[in-house]
Protein backbone atom coordinates (compact mmCIF):
# COMPACT_ATOMS: atom_id res chain seq x y z
CA UNK A 1 0.00 0.00 0.00
CA UNK A 2 1.62 3.67 -0.86
CA UNK A 3 2.30 6.44 1.36
CA UNK A 4 -0.06 8.73 2.25
CA UNK A 5 -0.66 11.76 -0.46
CA UNK A 6 0.21 14.33 1.75
CA UNK A 7 2.87 12.31 3.83
CA UNK A 8 4.51 12.79 0.75
CA UNK A 9 3.42 16.21 -0.14
CA UNK A 10 5.23 17.39 3.20
CA UNK A 11 8.03 15.12 3.01
CA UNK A 12 8.93 17.45 -0.39
CA UNK A 13 7.95 20.62 1.41
CA UNK A 14 10.09 20.03 4.18
CA UNK A 15 12.97 18.35 1.70
CA UNK A 16 13.29 21.04 -1.23
CA UNK A 17 14.95 19.24 -3.61
CA UNK A 18 17.82 21.77 -4.61
CA UNK A 19 18.59 22.11 -0.35
CA UNK A 20 18.78 18.20 0.01
CA UNK A 21 20.96 17.47 -3.81
CA UNK A 22 22.57 21.27 -2.34
CA UNK A 23 24.01 19.73 0.44
CA UNK A 24 25.78 16.81 -1.54
CA UNK A 25 27.21 18.52 -4.39
CA UNK A 26 27.56 22.48 -5.40
CA UNK A 27 24.50 23.80 -7.64
CA UNK A 28 24.73 27.22 -9.99
CA UNK A 29 21.85 29.16 -11.05
CA UNK A 30 20.70 28.56 -14.28
CA UNK A 31 17.50 30.57 -15.34
CA UNK A 32 14.75 28.70 -13.08
CA UNK A 33 16.67 25.60 -12.56
CA UNK A 34 19.86 24.62 -11.22
CA UNK A 35 22.97 23.05 -12.93
CA UNK A 36 25.61 21.00 -10.88
CA UNK A 37 28.50 18.05 -11.72
CA UNK A 38 26.40 14.67 -12.02
CA UNK A 39 27.35 13.25 -8.55
CA UNK A 40 26.77 9.38 -10.19
CA UNK A 41 29.59 9.67 -12.81
CA UNK A 42 32.92 11.65 -13.78
CA UNK A 43 32.77 15.08 -15.61
CA UNK A 44 33.96 17.91 -15.91
CA UNK A 45 31.21 20.23 -17.75
CA UNK A 46 27.49 20.24 -16.01
CA UNK A 47 25.22 18.38 -17.28
CA UNK A 48 22.82 17.34 -14.35
CA UNK A 49 20.25 19.66 -13.91
CA UNK A 50 17.58 20.64 -11.22
CA UNK A 51 14.20 21.77 -11.73
CA UNK A 52 13.09 22.98 -8.48
CA UNK A 53 9.49 23.88 -9.90
CA UNK A 54 8.96 20.25 -11.41
CA UNK A 55 10.47 18.84 -8.74
CA UNK A 56 13.14 16.49 -10.04
CA UNK A 57 16.65 16.26 -11.85
CA UNK A 58 18.23 14.77 -14.66
CA UNK A 59 21.68 14.02 -15.57
CA UNK A 60 22.15 14.32 -19.59
CA UNK A 61 25.41 12.67 -19.16
CA UNK A 62 24.69 9.35 -17.62
CA UNK A 63 20.96 9.49 -17.13
CA UNK A 64 20.07 9.33 -13.60
CA UNK A 65 17.11 11.11 -12.31
CA UNK A 66 14.49 11.28 -10.54
CA UNK A 67 12.90 13.40 -7.21
CA UNK A 68 14.72 13.77 -4.09
CA UNK A 69 13.18 10.46 -3.10
CA UNK A 70 14.85 8.89 -5.76
CA UNK A 71 18.23 11.06 -5.43
CA UNK A 72 18.38 10.18 -1.72
CA UNK A 73 17.84 6.51 -3.02
CA UNK A 74 20.57 6.52 -5.20
CA UNK A 75 22.98 8.83 -3.38
CA UNK A 76 23.20 6.63 -0.38
CA UNK A 77 22.05 3.10 -1.19
CA UNK A 78 19.17 2.87 0.20
CA UNK A 79 16.01 1.58 -0.50
CA UNK A 80 12.76 3.62 -0.88
CA UNK A 81 11.69 3.37 2.77
CA UNK A 82 15.09 3.92 3.76
CA UNK A 83 15.08 6.63 2.09
CA UNK A 84 12.16 8.09 2.89
CA UNK A 85 12.60 7.84 6.47
CA UNK A 86 16.15 9.65 5.91
CA UNK A 87 14.53 12.17 4.25
CA UNK A 88 11.18 12.53 7.14
CA UNK A 89 14.25 12.46 10.02
CA UNK A 90 15.58 15.56 8.04
CA UNK A 91 12.61 17.56 7.76
CA UNK A 92 11.30 16.58 11.18
CA UNK A 93 8.14 15.03 9.52
CA UNK A 94 6.74 12.24 11.48
CA UNK A 95 6.21 9.12 9.65
CA UNK A 96 2.45 7.25 8.98
CA UNK A 97 1.78 4.87 11.47
CA UNK A 98 3.61 1.31 10.67
CA UNK A 99 0.48 -0.20 10.49
CA UNK A 100 -0.41 2.21 7.30
CA UNK A 101 1.86 0.69 4.83
CA UNK A 102 2.59 -2.82 6.84
CA UNK A 103 6.45 -2.55 7.16
CA UNK A 104 8.54 -4.98 6.03
CA UNK A 105 11.39 -6.63 6.97
CA UNK A 106 13.79 -6.64 4.42
CA UNK A 107 16.67 -5.03 3.34
CA UNK A 108 15.96 -1.92 5.62
CA UNK A 109 15.31 -4.22 8.32
CA UNK A 110 18.87 -6.21 7.96
CA UNK A 111 20.94 -3.36 7.80
CA UNK A 112 20.08 -2.02 11.31
CA UNK A 113 20.88 -5.44 12.20
CA UNK A 114 24.35 -5.42 10.35
CA UNK A 115 24.45 -1.76 11.85
CA UNK A 116 23.85 -3.63 15.27
CA UNK A 117 26.17 -6.52 14.73
CA UNK A 118 28.84 -4.14 13.94
CA UNK A 119 28.59 -2.08 16.69
CA UNK A 120 28.75 -5.10 19.19
CA UNK A 121 31.83 -6.53 17.85
CA UNK A 122 33.24 -2.94 18.37
CA UNK A 123 32.80 -2.97 21.49
CA UNK A 124 34.23 -6.58 21.93
CA UNK A 125 37.47 -5.64 19.91
CA UNK A 126 37.86 -2.39 22.19
CA UNK A 127 37.50 -4.28 25.22
CA UNK A 128 40.35 -6.92 24.31
CA UNK A 129 42.99 -3.99 24.15
CA UNK A 130 42.35 -3.82 28.19
CA UNK A 131 42.83 -7.82 28.86
CA UNK A 132 46.42 -9.19 28.94
CA UNK A 133 46.45 -10.60 25.18
CA UNK A 134 45.43 -7.14 24.17
CA UNK A 135 48.34 -5.13 25.85
CA UNK A 136 50.79 -6.67 22.38
CA UNK A 137 47.74 -4.63 20.38
CA UNK A 138 48.35 -1.72 22.89
CA UNK A 139 51.99 -1.64 22.69
CA UNK A 140 52.04 -1.63 18.97
CA UNK A 141 49.60 1.22 18.35
CA UNK A 142 51.23 3.49 21.18
CA UNK A 143 54.88 2.78 21.42
CA UNK A 144 55.50 1.70 17.71
CA UNK A 145 52.92 3.71 16.30
CA UNK A 146 53.35 6.64 18.91
CA UNK A 147 49.35 7.05 19.05
CA UNK A 148 47.79 8.83 21.89
CA UNK A 149 45.05 7.22 24.29
CA UNK A 150 42.92 10.14 22.91
CA UNK A 151 43.17 9.02 19.20
CA UNK A 152 42.86 5.30 19.97
CA UNK A 153 39.40 6.36 20.98
CA UNK A 154 38.59 8.74 18.75
CA UNK A 155 38.81 5.68 15.87
CA UNK A 156 37.03 3.25 18.19
CA UNK A 157 40.48 0.98 17.74
CA UNK A 158 40.10 -2.43 18.97
CA UNK A 159 42.31 -5.88 19.26
CA UNK A 160 41.24 -9.09 17.82
CA UNK A 161 42.24 -11.41 19.87
CA UNK A 162 44.52 -14.91 18.59
CA UNK A 163 41.61 -17.48 18.76
CA UNK A 164 39.71 -18.64 15.79
CA UNK A 165 36.32 -18.60 18.00
CA UNK A 166 36.07 -16.51 20.78
CA UNK A 167 34.45 -13.89 18.76
CA UNK A 168 32.25 -15.72 17.21
CA UNK A 169 31.47 -17.08 20.86
CA UNK A 170 31.03 -14.10 22.20
CA UNK A 171 28.27 -12.41 19.23
CA UNK A 172 26.50 -16.08 19.12
CA UNK A 173 25.94 -15.23 23.09
CA UNK A 174 24.55 -11.74 22.23
CA UNK A 175 21.83 -13.17 20.01
CA UNK A 176 23.27 -12.87 16.47
CA UNK A 177 23.01 -16.11 14.54
CA UNK A 178 25.86 -17.69 12.18
CA UNK A 179 24.08 -16.78 9.14
CA UNK A 180 23.90 -12.97 10.46
CA UNK A 181 27.42 -13.21 11.30
CA UNK A 182 28.98 -14.86 7.59
CA UNK A 183 27.37 -11.59 6.22
CA UNK A 184 28.42 -9.24 8.10
CA UNK A 185 31.72 -10.82 7.11
CA UNK A 186 32.72 -10.82 10.59
CA UNK A 187 33.19 -15.20 10.72
CA UNK A 188 34.07 -16.83 7.34
CA UNK A 189 33.28 -20.89 6.38
CA UNK A 190 36.25 -23.56 5.64
CA UNK A 191 36.19 -24.08 2.02
CA UNK A 192 36.36 -27.84 2.48
CA UNK A 193 33.55 -27.86 5.54
CA UNK A 194 31.00 -25.04 4.42
CA UNK A 195 29.97 -25.81 8.07
CA UNK A 196 32.61 -25.60 10.17
CA UNK A 197 32.83 -20.94 10.86
CA UNK A 198 35.43 -19.77 12.44
CA UNK A 199 36.70 -15.90 13.09
CA UNK A 200 37.35 -13.67 10.05
CA UNK A 201 40.13 -11.63 11.91
CA UNK A 202 42.55 -13.15 14.28
CA UNK A 203 45.80 -11.41 16.39
CA UNK A 204 45.17 -8.15 14.81
CA UNK A 205 44.97 -4.60 15.40
CA UNK A 206 41.25 -3.60 14.59
CA UNK A 207 39.98 -0.47 12.93
CA UNK A 208 35.81 0.09 12.44
CA UNK A 209 34.98 1.58 9.02
CA UNK A 210 32.13 4.33 10.08
CA UNK A 211 30.16 6.02 7.01
CA UNK A 212 28.91 9.38 7.06
CA UNK A 213 25.95 8.79 9.51
CA UNK A 214 28.28 7.39 12.07
CA UNK A 215 27.25 3.69 11.66
CA UNK A 216 29.99 0.95 11.76
CA UNK A 217 30.00 -0.97 8.07
CA UNK A 218 33.08 -2.82 8.43
CA UNK A 219 36.22 -3.32 9.57
CA UNK A 220 39.69 -3.24 8.61
CA UNK A 221 42.57 -5.19 10.57
CA UNK A 222 46.32 -4.88 10.77
CA UNK A 223 48.49 -7.98 11.77
CA UNK A 224 50.00 -8.67 14.70
CA UNK A 225 51.81 -11.84 14.36
CA UNK A 226 54.84 -12.34 11.78
CA UNK A 227 53.85 -15.54 10.45
CA UNK A 228 50.47 -14.00 8.66
CA UNK A 229 51.52 -12.81 4.99
CA UNK A 230 48.41 -10.60 4.73
CA UNK A 231 49.82 -7.43 6.11
CA UNK A 232 46.33 -6.00 5.84
CA UNK A 233 42.76 -7.79 6.22
CA UNK A 234 39.46 -5.92 5.30
CA UNK A 235 35.86 -6.93 5.51
CA UNK A 236 34.28 -8.42 2.38
CA UNK A 237 31.56 -6.49 0.78
CA UNK A 238 28.25 -6.63 2.96
CA UNK A 239 25.03 -5.02 2.56
CA UNK A 240 26.06 -1.92 4.61
CA UNK A 241 30.02 -2.25 2.97
CA UNK A 242 31.16 -1.43 -0.17
CA UNK A 243 35.07 -1.24 -0.68
CA UNK A 244 35.32 0.83 -3.87
CA UNK A 245 32.93 3.13 -2.91
CA UNK A 246 34.13 3.93 1.23
CA UNK A 247 36.86 5.92 2.32
CA UNK A 248 38.32 5.81 5.54
CA UNK A 249 37.77 8.26 7.84
CA UNK A 250 35.53 10.44 5.56
CA UNK A 251 33.36 10.54 8.55
CA UNK A 252 36.16 13.30 10.04
CA UNK A 253 37.05 14.41 6.94
CA UNK A 254 34.17 15.92 5.37
CA UNK A 255 33.61 17.96 8.02
CA UNK A 256 37.40 19.22 8.24
CA UNK A 257 37.68 20.68 4.90
CA UNK A 258 34.30 22.68 4.91
CA UNK A 259 37.13 25.68 4.08
CA UNK A 260 40.24 23.98 3.07
CA UNK A 261 38.07 22.50 0.47
CA UNK A 262 41.07 19.75 0.38
CA UNK A 263 41.31 15.98 0.94
CA UNK A 264 44.50 14.60 1.17
CA UNK A 265 44.70 11.21 0.16
CA UNK A 266 46.57 8.77 1.80
CA UNK A 267 47.14 4.73 1.16
CA UNK A 268 46.45 3.65 4.70
CA UNK A 269 44.38 3.61 7.41
CA UNK A 270 47.33 4.34 9.99
CA UNK A 271 48.80 6.80 7.43
CA UNK A 272 45.45 8.63 7.74
CA UNK A 273 45.32 8.27 12.20
CA UNK A 274 48.63 9.40 12.55
CA UNK A 275 48.00 12.61 9.99
CA UNK A 276 44.57 12.92 12.03
CA UNK A 277 46.28 12.91 15.11
CA UNK A 278 48.99 15.70 13.93
CA UNK A 279 45.99 17.98 13.16
CA UNK A 280 45.40 16.95 9.39
CA UNK A 281 41.82 15.82 9.66
CA UNK A 282 40.95 16.26 6.26
CA UNK A 283 42.67 13.12 5.31
CA UNK A 284 41.49 9.83 3.74
CA UNK A 285 42.50 6.69 2.20
CA UNK A 286 40.87 3.84 0.30
CA UNK A 287 40.87 0.31 2.36
CA UNK A 288 42.33 -2.79 0.57
CA UNK A 289 41.76 -1.47 -3.07
CA UNK A 290 42.95 1.04 -5.69
CA UNK A 291 41.59 4.91 -5.90
CA UNK A 292 38.12 4.14 -7.70
CA UNK A 293 35.58 6.70 -10.03
CA UNK A 294 32.54 6.48 -7.23
CA UNK A 295 35.70 7.08 -4.47
CA UNK A 296 37.18 10.22 -6.43
CA UNK A 297 33.10 11.45 -6.91
CA UNK A 298 32.75 11.60 -3.14
CA UNK A 299 35.77 13.73 -2.56
CA UNK A 300 34.25 15.96 -5.44
CA UNK A 301 31.37 16.31 -3.62
CA UNK A 302 33.48 18.01 -0.38
CA UNK A 303 37.14 19.31 -2.02
CA UNK A 304 38.21 21.42 -4.89
CA UNK A 305 41.30 19.79 -5.09
CA UNK A 306 43.15 16.87 -3.64
CA UNK A 307 46.62 16.38 -2.00
CA UNK A 308 48.18 12.55 -2.92
CA UNK A 309 49.95 11.55 0.04
CA UNK A 310 50.45 8.01 -1.64
CA UNK A 311 53.93 5.67 -0.50
CA UNK A 312 57.20 6.84 -2.29
CA UNK A 313 58.07 3.06 -3.27
CA UNK A 314 57.29 1.81 -6.99
CA UNK A 315 53.65 0.85 -5.85
CA UNK A 316 53.10 3.98 -4.46
CA UNK A 317 53.90 5.94 -7.16
CA UNK A 318 51.89 3.70 -9.61
CA UNK A 319 48.55 4.25 -7.41
CA UNK A 320 49.65 7.66 -7.85
CA UNK A 321 49.44 7.94 -11.42
CA UNK A 322 46.40 5.86 -11.61
CA UNK A 323 44.85 8.18 -8.79
CA UNK A 324 45.73 11.64 -11.02
CA UNK A 325 44.14 10.31 -14.18
CA UNK A 326 40.43 9.68 -12.22
CA UNK A 327 40.70 13.10 -10.13
CA UNK A 328 41.44 15.18 -13.31
CA UNK A 329 38.34 13.64 -14.89
CA UNK A 330 36.71 15.77 -12.46
CA UNK A 331 38.14 18.69 -12.40
CA UNK A 332 40.09 18.70 -8.78
CA UNK A 333 43.42 20.78 -8.85
CA UNK A 334 45.48 17.58 -8.13
CA UNK A 335 49.10 17.96 -6.35
CA UNK A 336 51.70 15.38 -5.30
CA UNK A 337 53.88 15.00 -2.38
CA UNK A 338 57.75 14.14 -2.22
CA UNK A 339 58.42 12.22 1.14
CA UNK A 340 62.39 11.79 1.09
CA UNK A 341 63.17 9.96 3.77
CA UNK A 342 60.19 8.60 4.76
CA UNK A 343 58.44 5.48 2.60
CA UNK A 344 54.81 7.19 3.89
CA UNK A 345 53.13 9.90 5.74
CA UNK A 346 53.12 7.81 8.98
CA UNK A 347 56.82 7.44 9.18
CA UNK A 348 57.03 10.75 8.03
CA UNK A 349 55.09 12.56 10.43
CA UNK A 350 56.42 10.51 13.55
CA UNK A 351 60.12 11.27 11.86
CA UNK A 352 59.59 14.87 10.82
CA UNK A 353 56.57 16.42 12.66
CA UNK A 354 53.42 17.86 11.34
CA UNK A 355 54.99 21.46 10.83
CA UNK A 356 57.30 20.06 8.21
CA UNK A 357 54.83 17.96 6.47
CA UNK A 358 52.73 21.11 6.60
CA UNK A 359 55.66 22.60 4.29
CA UNK A 360 55.37 19.29 2.22
CA UNK A 361 51.86 19.93 1.03
CA UNK A 362 52.23 23.60 0.49
CA UNK A 363 55.06 22.54 -1.98
CA UNK A 364 53.60 20.07 -3.10
CA UNK A 365 54.42 19.48 -6.75
CA UNK A 366 51.16 20.00 -8.99
CA UNK A 367 49.85 16.90 -11.30
CA UNK A 368 51.10 17.94 -14.81
CA UNK A 369 54.82 18.18 -13.36
CA UNK A 370 54.98 14.92 -11.94
CA UNK A 371 53.41 13.32 -14.62
CA UNK A 372 55.81 15.00 -16.63
CA UNK A 373 58.52 13.71 -14.76
CA UNK A 374 57.32 10.59 -15.10
CA UNK A 375 57.61 10.74 -19.25
CA UNK A 376 60.94 12.31 -18.69
CA UNK A 377 62.37 9.73 -16.83
CA UNK A 378 61.38 7.41 -19.76
CA UNK A 379 63.76 8.46 -22.28
CA UNK A 380 67.45 9.42 -22.71
CA UNK A 381 67.14 13.43 -23.63
CA UNK A 382 70.98 13.28 -24.59
CA UNK A 383 69.13 11.62 -28.32
CA UNK A 384 67.66 12.95 -30.95
CA UNK A 385 65.31 10.13 -30.87
CA UNK A 386 64.68 10.47 -27.08
CA UNK A 387 64.07 14.36 -26.98
CA UNK A 388 61.39 14.10 -29.80
CA UNK A 389 59.14 10.75 -28.03
CA UNK A 390 59.76 12.59 -24.80
CA UNK A 391 57.83 15.92 -26.49
CA UNK A 392 55.26 13.60 -27.87
CA UNK A 393 54.50 11.87 -24.62
CA UNK A 394 54.42 15.59 -23.39
CA UNK A 395 52.15 16.61 -25.51
CA UNK A 396 49.68 14.40 -24.61
CA UNK A 397 49.99 15.66 -21.29
CA UNK A 398 49.62 19.38 -22.19
CA UNK A 399 46.48 18.25 -24.03
CA UNK A 400 44.68 17.91 -21.44
CA UNK A 401 44.77 21.50 -19.87
CA UNK A 402 42.26 24.14 -20.90
CA UNK A 403 44.10 27.31 -20.12
CA UNK A 404 46.57 28.02 -23.07
CA UNK A 405 48.88 30.02 -20.24
CA UNK A 406 49.39 27.50 -18.23
CA UNK A 407 49.74 25.11 -21.55
CA UNK A 408 52.74 27.57 -22.18
CA UNK A 409 54.30 27.66 -18.76
CA UNK A 410 55.14 24.12 -19.60
CA UNK A 411 56.20 24.51 -23.30
CA UNK A 412 58.84 26.75 -21.42
CA UNK A 413 59.70 24.00 -19.61
CA UNK A 414 59.78 21.49 -22.01
CA UNK A 415 62.08 23.98 -24.69
CA UNK A 416 64.57 24.12 -22.02
CA UNK A 417 64.92 20.68 -21.18
CA UNK A 418 65.16 19.49 -24.98
CA UNK A 419 66.66 22.51 -26.34
CA UNK A 420 64.08 23.00 -28.59
CA UNK A 421 62.13 26.20 -29.60
CA UNK A 422 59.12 27.30 -27.96
CA UNK A 423 57.46 27.52 -31.22
CA UNK A 424 57.80 24.16 -32.40
CA UNK A 425 56.82 22.35 -29.14
CA UNK A 426 53.90 24.87 -29.71
CA UNK A 427 53.56 24.00 -33.33
CA UNK A 428 53.19 19.88 -32.20
CA UNK A 429 50.82 20.26 -29.63
CA UNK A 430 48.22 22.36 -31.56
CA UNK A 431 48.48 19.38 -34.24
CA UNK A 432 48.07 17.01 -31.11
CA UNK A 433 45.17 19.01 -29.72
CA UNK A 434 43.44 19.61 -32.88
CA UNK A 435 43.28 15.46 -33.92
CA UNK A 436 42.65 14.73 -30.46
CA UNK A 437 39.52 17.55 -30.44
CA UNK A 438 37.97 15.82 -34.04
CA UNK A 439 38.50 12.34 -32.30
CA UNK A 440 36.33 13.61 -29.73
CA UNK A 441 34.09 15.61 -30.50
CA UNK A 442 32.93 13.06 -33.50
CA UNK A 443 32.40 10.45 -30.63
CA UNK A 444 30.74 13.25 -28.26
CA UNK A 445 28.33 13.81 -30.38
CA UNK A 446 26.93 10.61 -31.70
CA UNK A 447 27.35 9.89 -27.49
CA UNK A 448 25.65 12.65 -26.33
CA UNK A 449 22.48 11.97 -28.95
CA UNK A 450 22.29 8.51 -28.46
CA UNK A 451 23.32 7.83 -25.00
CA UNK A 452 19.66 7.45 -23.43
CA UNK A 453 18.68 5.51 -26.46
CA UNK A 454 21.51 3.16 -26.07
CA UNK A 455 20.89 2.68 -22.45
CA UNK A 456 17.19 1.67 -23.07
CA UNK A 457 18.57 -0.98 -25.41
CA UNK A 458 20.48 -2.78 -22.64
CA UNK A 459 16.71 -2.98 -20.70
CA UNK A 460 14.78 -3.60 -23.90
CA UNK A 461 16.32 -4.89 -26.91
CA UNK A 462 13.45 -4.32 -28.85
CA UNK A 463 14.02 -0.57 -28.55
CA UNK A 464 17.04 -0.83 -31.18
CA UNK A 465 14.71 -2.63 -34.16
CA UNK A 466 11.22 0.17 -33.11
CA UNK A 467 13.30 3.50 -32.66
CA UNK A 468 10.03 5.10 -34.45
CA UNK A 469 7.51 3.61 -31.65
CA UNK A 470 9.60 4.03 -28.96
CA UNK A 471 9.49 7.98 -29.87
CA UNK A 472 5.79 7.68 -30.04
CA UNK A 473 5.83 6.11 -26.79
CA UNK A 474 7.46 8.37 -24.68
CA UNK A 475 5.51 11.47 -26.55
CA UNK A 476 1.59 9.84 -25.39
CA UNK A 477 3.45 9.32 -22.06
CA UNK A 478 4.52 12.94 -21.89
CA UNK A 479 1.70 14.02 -22.91
CA UNK A 480 -0.59 12.39 -20.36
CA UNK A 481 1.60 13.66 -17.54
CA UNK A 482 0.78 17.35 -19.29
CA UNK A 483 -2.95 16.55 -20.17
CA UNK A 484 -4.30 13.87 -17.89
CA UNK A 485 -8.04 15.28 -18.34
CA UNK A 486 -7.22 13.62 -22.01
CA UNK A 487 -7.25 10.47 -20.50
CA UNK A 488 -10.97 9.33 -20.92
CA UNK A 489 -9.76 10.04 -25.06
CA UNK A 490 -6.49 8.27 -25.79
CA UNK A 491 -7.47 4.88 -23.35
CA UNK A 492 -10.18 3.84 -25.42
CA UNK A 493 -8.11 4.09 -28.49
CA UNK A 494 -4.73 3.02 -27.21
CA UNK A 495 -4.34 -0.32 -25.04
CA UNK A 496 -0.87 -1.05 -23.28
CA UNK A 497 -0.82 -4.07 -25.80
CA UNK A 498 0.01 -1.19 -28.40
CA UNK A 499 3.30 -0.49 -26.73
CA UNK A 500 6.30 -2.32 -28.10
CA UNK A 501 8.52 -1.52 -25.18
CA UNK A 502 8.41 -3.17 -21.42
CA UNK A 503 9.06 -0.28 -19.19
CA UNK A 504 7.32 1.89 -21.65
CA UNK A 505 4.35 0.04 -21.13
CA UNK A 506 4.81 -0.12 -17.64
CA UNK A 507 4.72 3.48 -17.76
CA UNK A 508 1.80 4.36 -19.56
CA UNK A 509 -0.09 1.65 -17.49
CA UNK A 510 1.02 2.90 -14.17
CA UNK A 511 -0.40 6.47 -14.97
CA UNK A 512 -3.48 5.41 -16.67
CA UNK A 513 -4.34 4.07 -13.33
CA UNK A 514 -3.39 6.90 -11.40
CA UNK A 515 -5.37 9.23 -13.57
CA UNK A 516 -8.70 7.26 -13.21
CA UNK A 517 -8.84 6.48 -9.74
CA UNK A 518 -7.85 10.78 -9.15
CA UNK A 519 -3.99 9.54 -7.77
CA UNK A 520 -1.25 11.73 -7.41
CA UNK A 521 0.91 11.42 -10.93
CA UNK A 522 3.50 13.63 -9.84
CA UNK A 523 7.44 12.05 -10.36
CA UNK A 524 7.37 10.51 -6.81
CA UNK A 525 4.23 8.98 -7.05
CA UNK A 526 6.33 6.50 -9.30
CA UNK A 527 8.87 5.89 -6.84
CA UNK A 528 7.72 2.89 -5.07
CA UNK A 529 7.28 0.84 -7.94
CA UNK A 530 9.80 1.87 -10.34
CA UNK A 531 13.77 1.84 -9.73
CA UNK A 532 15.87 4.56 -9.63
CA UNK A 533 17.61 3.89 -13.00
CA UNK A 534 13.91 3.52 -14.54
CA UNK A 535 13.05 6.91 -12.70
CA UNK A 536 16.17 8.12 -14.41
CA UNK A 537 14.01 6.83 -18.05
CA UNK A 538 11.13 8.75 -16.75
CA UNK A 539 13.04 11.91 -15.85
CA UNK A 540 14.62 11.67 -19.62
CA UNK A 541 11.86 11.32 -21.21
CA UNK A 542 9.81 14.33 -19.39
CA UNK A 543 12.85 16.13 -20.45
CA UNK A 544 12.67 15.41 -24.22
CA UNK A 545 9.14 15.76 -23.85
CA UNK A 546 9.80 19.48 -23.03
CA UNK A 547 11.77 19.81 -25.44
CA UNK A 548 9.50 18.42 -28.12
CA UNK A 549 6.58 20.61 -26.96
CA UNK A 550 3.77 17.75 -27.99
CA UNK A 551 0.56 18.73 -28.31
CA UNK A 552 -2.81 17.51 -29.37
CA UNK A 553 -1.82 17.08 -33.17
CA UNK A 554 1.57 15.31 -32.50
CA UNK A 555 -0.14 13.38 -29.98
CA UNK A 556 -2.48 12.08 -32.34
CA UNK A 557 0.27 10.80 -34.84
CA UNK A 558 1.96 9.03 -32.35
CA UNK A 559 -1.56 7.06 -31.19
CA UNK A 560 -1.68 6.52 -34.98
CA UNK A 561 2.33 4.97 -35.07
CA UNK A 562 1.35 2.66 -32.72
CA UNK A 563 -1.73 1.57 -33.63
CA UNK A 564 -0.38 1.17 -37.20
CA UNK A 565 2.22 -1.08 -35.66
CA UNK A 566 0.13 -3.07 -33.29
CA UNK A 567 -1.66 -4.21 -36.09
CA UNK A 568 0.18 -4.56 -38.92
CA UNK A 569 3.89 -5.10 -37.59
CA UNK A 570 6.65 -1.74 -38.29
CA UNK A 571 9.01 -0.52 -40.39
CA UNK A 572 12.62 -1.36 -38.27
CA UNK A 573 15.51 1.50 -38.14
CA UNK A 574 18.41 -0.57 -38.77
CA UNK A 575 21.23 2.29 -38.19
CA UNK A 576 21.97 4.84 -35.52
CA UNK A 577 22.16 7.49 -38.41
CA UNK A 578 18.28 6.21 -39.95
CA UNK A 579 17.32 7.14 -36.57
CA UNK A 580 18.94 10.40 -35.77
CA UNK A 581 17.45 11.46 -39.05
CA UNK A 582 13.98 10.01 -38.57
CA UNK A 583 14.25 12.22 -35.38
CA UNK A 584 14.76 15.30 -37.00
CA UNK A 585 12.32 14.68 -39.92
CA UNK A 586 9.43 14.38 -36.79
CA UNK A 587 10.40 17.55 -35.72
CA UNK A 588 10.79 19.35 -38.93
CA UNK A 589 7.23 18.34 -39.67
CA UNK A 590 5.86 19.06 -36.37
CA UNK A 591 7.73 22.78 -37.47
CA UNK A 592 5.75 22.90 -40.96
CA UNK A 593 2.45 22.12 -39.64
Amino acid sequence: MPLPLDFIERLKAANPIEDVMGSYVSLRRSGRDYVCLCPFHNEKTPSCYVHPDREFFHCFGCGAGGDVITFTMKYNNLDYMEAVKLLAERGGVPMPQDSFFGEKKGSGEFKKRLYEMNRTAAKFFYSKLKTPEGRQCLDYLVNKRRLSFETIKKYGMGFAPNSWSELKSYMLSEGFTEDELLKGSLISSSKNNTKKTFDFFVNRAMFPFFDLTGHIVGFGGRALGEDDKRKYLNSRDTAVYNKEKYLFSMNFAKNACVKSKQILLCEGNLDVISLNQAGFENAVASCGTALTPQQVKMISNYADSVVICYDSDEAGQKATKKAIRLISETGMKTTVIKMDGAKDPDEYINKFGADRFRHLISGSKDAVSFRLDECKAGFDLDTEAGRYEYIREACRVLSELSSRAQREVYIDRLAKETEISSNSINTELESFIKRERRAYDKKQWRQTVMNTYQRRDLRDPKTAGHRKEVIAEEGIIYYLFQNPDRCDEIKPQLGEESFVTELNKRFYKSLIQRIDTASDISVSSFNADFSPDEMGHLTALLERGRDLGIDEAVAKDYIKVLKENSQAGTETIENDDDFLASVQKMRQEKVNK
